[in-house]
C-alpha cells in the first residue's frame, strides 16, 4: 500500500515505510513529521500510500517538525477513546474494548501480518447486521468500524526524533500509550540539504557542515 518511491535516486528510507503498509495494511495510522518521508508521502497531487481493491488503505497525516509526535499520541487517543467511550452504548462499547485488548499469541507486530483479515471480519459483520432490527444491533452498527484495532506509527527523521522534535517524543513515550516510532536516522538534516544532527558520527562532514562534527 505503499506503491512507488518518491524519495531521491538510491534512498534508504522508503523500503521501512513500504514495509509498515505490508505488515499492516489498512489497519496503519501514520503521523508523519515534516522532512523527506513527508515530502514523498505526501507530493501532491500524487501519493505513493494507496488503497486496495475494496476502496481500504492506511490513514496518513503530516505535522509539523515540533510536535509530531503529541499528533501522533492523538491519534491513539482518540482509537483508544472510540474504542471504549463511555458515551457508547454499553453492550457495543463492552464488545469493542474486547476487541481492543485482544492480543496476537506472537506478539503485536505478528497481530498485523495478513493485515485484510480483520477488514474481511468487519465486512462479514456489517452483512450480517444489515436488516437485523433492535437496540443491540442499532448499537453495535454505531460503532462497528472501531472494533479493529489501530496500528499508530509516529514516523520522522532523526532531525525531528532526536532534535527539534525531542521533547515532545520524550513526552509521549514516558506516557506508556501504545505508539510505535520509526525513526529515519540519515545521521543529517537531509530534507534541508544536510545541516548535521545529534545523530551526526563525531567527525563526520555533512554538506553543510564541511568542518565535520566536533562535539
Amino acid at each position: 500500500m505503499f506503491e512507488f518511491s518518491g524519495a531521491c535516486e538510491g534512498c534508504g528510507e522508503t523500503p521501512y515505510v513500504k514495509l509498515l503498509s505490508q505488515l499492516f495494511g489498512d489497519r496503519l495510522m501514520v503521523a508523519n513529521a515534516t522532512g523527506c518521508s513527508s515530502i514523498y508521502g505526501g507530493n501532491l497531487p500524487t501519493t505513493p500510500w494507496t488503497k486496495d481493491a475494496d476502496g481500504r488503505g492506511p490513514a496518513w497525516s503530516n505535522s509539523l517538525f515540533e510536535d509530531n509526535a503529541e499528533f501522533g499520541l492523538g491519534f491513539r487517543v482518540a482509537a483508544d477513546t472510540h474504542a471504549g467511550s463511555p458515551d457508547a452504548p454499553p453492550r457495543a462499547a463492552r464488545c469493542a474494548r474486547s476487541r481492543a485488548r485482544r492480543r496476537h499469541p506472537l506478539g503485536p507486530a505478528a497481530a498485523g501480518v495478513g493485515a485484510a483479515r480483520p477488514a474481511r471480519t468487519l465486512a462479514e459483520l456489517k452483512r450480517r447486521l444489515d436488516g437485523v432490527d433492535g437496540t443491540v444491533a442499532e448499537d453495535l452498527r454505531s460503532v462497528v468500524d472501531f472494533l479493529v484495532r489501530r496500528s499508530i506509527w509516529i514516523v520522522g527523521g532523526d532531525g525531528w526524533a532526536y532534535d527539534i522534535g525531542s521533547g515532545g517524543l520524550d513526552h509521549v513515550l514516558s506516557s506508556g500509550r501504545n505508539v510505535n516510532v520509526l525513526v529515519l536516522d540519515t545521521e543529517v538534516y537531509s530534507n534541508t540539504g544536510g545541516q548535521m544532527s545529534k545523530a551526526t558520527p563525531l567527525g563526520a562532514v555533512a554538506k553543510f557542515a564541511t568542518s565535520g562534527k566536533t562535539v
